[in-house]
């Protein structure tokens, strides 16, 4: 899921030790700022994920609406299965329900950055994950 979970995704697949098709997919909830904002489709797969077995790796999960949207997205076309990891985890945060297979942390309700996450496409290129203060 582009853009914040590139750094986590290229450090994980390294990891991984069984053969995997990678695709990139952009959904945008994020205005400027830290608020939510409307879900949409900024960049669609190229694969056709129909009775494949699909992971989708994500920097954080927050609100849950932009996976949540991108789940039904996702299950419409028939993969085999679909399950979602996550480096970070908000629960805190969560207005709609999701189920997080695979977490690296769970963390509390502060807004971080770094490691691929960002405040209005700042910081990314941290090599850390920091809490913005303020």
């Amino acid at each position: 899921l582009l853009r914040g979970a590139i750094v986590f995704l290229s450090d994980l697949m390294r990891a991984i030790d069984i053969p995997a098709r990678l695709d990139f997919i952009g959904i945008s909830s994020y205005g400027t700022g830290t608020e939510s904002g409307a879900v949409r489709l900024v960049m669609d797969l190229e694969t056709d994920i129909a009775g494949r077995h699909v992971l989708i790796v994500e920097d954080i999960v927050d609100t849950g609406k932009t996976l949540s949207y991108l789940i039904e997205t996702l299950r419409a076309r028939q993969p085999a299965s679909l399950r979602l990891c996550a480096l970070l985890d908000k629960p805190d945060r969560r207005q709609v329900p999701i189920d997080v297979d695979y977490v690296g942390f769970v963390i509390p309700d502060k807004f971080v950055v770094g490691y691929g996450l960002d405040y209005d496409e700042k910081y990314r290129n941290l090599p850390f994950i920091g809490v913005m203060k303020g």
